[in-house]
């Protein structure tokens, strides 16, 4: 919006406030809602007008949706199996930190020579597999 001193007097539109109503007040989702358990009776039973449910998460429009929630159940429980082997005194935090790092780091190495052979064109074959037999 311009300044004030930029628009001249005839211009100028008083805003008008609103007061709020007591029912708008009350139908406020996030009234004393502090946490997401709090929100999951709005979220998972709310339906318009139409009969349609309001959460697109909870309808399967997208085709890959169930392979990413395998690959988040299989990261889940790795943590959930590191957790255990660590409390179990198999494997020690400082070993288990030493690996995520080799990992990090080999896991970037190969990101970086795929961003580089993006860039360079140098080879037209995929780097890390191979489409033929082996």
């Amino acid at each position: 919006m311009l300044p004030d001193y930029l628009v001249p007097a005839k211009y100028h539109i008083t805003p008008v406030e609103q007061q709020p109503m007591e029912a708008e007040k009350e139908a406020s989702f996030t009234q004393g809602k502090r946490k997401l358990s709090d929100f999951e009776p709005d979220i998972l039973i709310g339906v318009s007008d139409s009969g349609k449910s309001r959460n697109m998460l909870l309808e399967e429009h997208d085709r890959h949706i169930k392979d990413r929630l395998f690959r988040a159940m299989k990261i889940e429980a790795f943590v959930h199996l590191l957790n255990d082997l660590q409390a179990e005194g198999e494997i020690d935090a400082q070993k288990l930190s030493q690996i995520m790092a080799e990992k990090t780091k080999a896991i970037n190495e190969a990101g970086n020579e795929i961003w580089l052979n993006l860039i360079t064109r140098e080879k037209n074959n995929p780097i890390f597999y191979t489409l033929g037999e082996d």
